[in-house]
């Protein structure tokens, strides 16, 4: 054949899979048939190529609304009229019992109409397949969502917010002498990508939608107490350990290792702890006549005005240590619960060479404060400072305020006096000891020691500092320090010893060694509140009170070393207002309460 021949090439055969082809059906059958059938398909053909591209096929339907034979501008008309209520329905996300509520357009989806038309068009095309769809087909089709993937993990996220629930740890505790099993129970964590993800594949179709929560165990589960329960709680509890040394011994009963054994969490299991010093003071009246006498401590104390170490002394006993060993590898024993221990000496807790080494030298901070000396001030502001005076603070301690004090009773030796409470002045037993309590924070505050917790007045009285004062309360409200120094701290209070109705004092120093140079920035008033109209009381018993403004105070606690600025803490409170009280009742009983 010449090069130039007009005569149509066979083409090569190919290798590569051919794709697929649908089935031709009565488009292939039409071709096949007669002439006239022929020319009455070419027509088909004709006017199909012609409609494709111009109309959404025949039967076609986008998120169930029908939009066959209409033109792209009609069908996302259409589609807008009848999805537009479906779309903006509200969505519920629940898990459990918790739920929201939020419209799409909170949760950032949408529906693109032009987009959801144009995915469901057919394209002008000679493809017989897509001329066939544009006569006679047609399908049904999903409407094109646009979603803000932020704000639905941000609406997983709240919910999460009131779902998620760490693992409770079961626990084994010692009830009357009897092991206790408090079951454990699974934590819940709401994933929050995988929730998005299925609200976003609910929209229009769904309008509830279930979380996916995940549940975790604990780490220690309640087959895991009650194992340690039946293997280790049951038997130490069974029976007596007996204790040799020597020719002689001594028994530690089920109630002494009652009172000191606890189950803490180790390793995803509950192993026992024996507390060593309170089963060496619970053993301690078993050991009597075995010629024990205990050690005594070192002590700082103030003598002469300085802090004096007293030094402490060696005793004769049981090491605390040996006696928690011997008990607790015999209290699991069926039989033969014994154990062996030696009588020798004992070190005291604080020996005098460690006292010596706390570096007790020197005033780091010092505060005082005055008060109007009425009987229960005088009574309560002493009996508060004796009983913190020499108290020690090692390092790495917290010192409460109320531990020292104890609960304030008339057995206990406090008298009633006034107080706040909820903004109102009261009277309250133990009133009047937030004066040394708020002498003692300023003193900690400028020795520069950790302010664990305070809290100051609701009300301002122009007798402390502004925003650096401290109540106390024996029931809600403590004020703690911690030393956090490598020195020891010991707590010197004393007051002037005033007469009633005279001018009282109170003076507390810190005694350790000094680190940095600590003072107060000026504190800065704002957000000034006028307190409500007065109050009108016709009651025959009546507390006039006048009314005080209220305010926001901050300011900065600065830290010097060398003169340079090392650190700052700011501190900031909002003190209420107090509203007037005017007695009308010309009979009333006056009931004044000191503030």
């Amino acid at each position: 054949m010449s090069a130039d021949s007009t005569e149509p090439r066979t083409p090569a055969e190919s290798t590569e899979p051919r794709p697929a082809r649908r089935p031709r059906g009565p488009l292939l059958a039409a071709l096949i048939g007669g002439g006239g059938a022929l020319l009455l398909l070419g027509g088909a053909y004709g006017v199909g190529y012609a409609m494709s591209g111009e109309a959404l096929p025949p039967n076609t339907t986008i998120q169930g609304v029908e939009v066959g034979r209409l033109n792209a501008a009609d069908a996302e008309a259409r589609l807008s009229e009848q999805l537009a209520s479906r779309a903006a329905e509200p969505m519920t996300l629940s898990a459990g019992e918790n739920e929201i509520t939020k419209t799409p357009a909170e949760l950032g989806l949408g529906v693109d109409y032009a987009a959801s038309v144009a995915d469901a068009d057919v394209e002008k095309s000679f493809n017989p397949l897509d001329i066939w769809d544009s006569l006679t087909g047609g399908r049904s089709h999903d409407a094109v969502v646009t979603t803000d993937h932020a704000a639905l993990e941000e609406a997983a996220a709240e919910l999460a917010q009131l779902t998620n629930a760490d693992p409770v740890n079961a626990e084994l505790v010692l009830e009357e002498n009897a092991p206790v099993v408090k079951e454990g129970a699974n934590g819940r964590a709401l994933n929050v990508p995988a929730t998005a993800d299925a609200l976003a594949e609910a929209y229009l179709t769904d309008t509830r939608v279930a979380a996916q929560v995940d549940e975790a165990e604990p780490d220690v589960t309640t087959a895991e107490a009650e194992s340690a329960r039946d293997q280790v709680a049951a038997p130490a509890l069974s029976a007596p350990v007996t204790i040799q040394t020597g020719d002689r011994g001594f028994q530690v009963t089920p109630e002494m290792i009652a009172a000191s054994l606890t189950f803490e969490p180790v390793d995803g299991a509950l192993a026992p702890q024996i507390n060593q010093d309170t089963l060496l003071a619970q053993a301690a009246p078993a050991m009597e006549g075995l010629g024990l006498q205990a050690a005594k401590d070192a002590q700082i104390r103030l003598q002469d005005g300085q802090p004096t170490v007293i030094a402490g002394e060696a005793g004769r006993g049981v090491a605390k240590e040996d006696l928690a060993r011997a008990v607790s590898e015999a209290m699991t024993r069926s039989d033969e619960r014994t154990g062996t221990v030696t009588i020798g000496e004992v070190e005291p807790e604080l020996t005098t060479a460690e006292a010596e080494a706390l570096g007790v030298k020197e005033v780091t901070g010092e505060f005082t404060t005055r008060f109007p000396a009425t009987a229960y001030r005088v009574n309560n502001i002493g009996k508060s400072a004796g009983l913190i005076n020499n108290t020690l603070v090692l390092p790495g301690e917290t010192f409460s305020m109320n531990a020292a004090l104890g609960e304030r009773t008339l057995a206990n030796g406090w008298k009633a006096g006034g107080a706040i409470d909820g903004g109102r002045v009261v009277e309250r037993m133990g009133g009047g000891i937030s004066q040394t309590t708020t002498t003692l924070f300023n003193a900690i505050f400028f020795a520069g020691l950790e302010d664990v917790y305070h809290k100051p007045h609701s009300l301002y009285f122009s007798r402390y500092p502004m925003g650096r004062e401290a109540t106390l309360d024996w029931h809600s409200v403590d004020m703690k320090f911690k030393n956090n120094t490598d020195h020891g701290v010991l707590i010197q209070a004393f007051t002037n010893d005033p007469r009633v109705g005279g001018q009282g004092t109170i003076t507390v120093r810190i005694w350790s060694t000094k680190t940095y140079d600590v003072s107060a920035s000026d504190p800065v008033q704002s957000n000034f509140r006028s307190p409500g109209p007065t109050i009108e009381n016709a009651a025959a018993v009546c507390s006039p009170q006048s009314g005080m403004q209220g305010f926001k105070v901050n300011f900065n606690r600065i830290f010097r070393q060398n003169g340079e600025v090392v650190r700052t803490e700011p501190f900031e409170w909002t003190y209420n207002t107090l509203t007037p009280v005017r007695c009308t009742n010309p009979n009333a009983r006056a009931d004044r309460i000191e503030r």
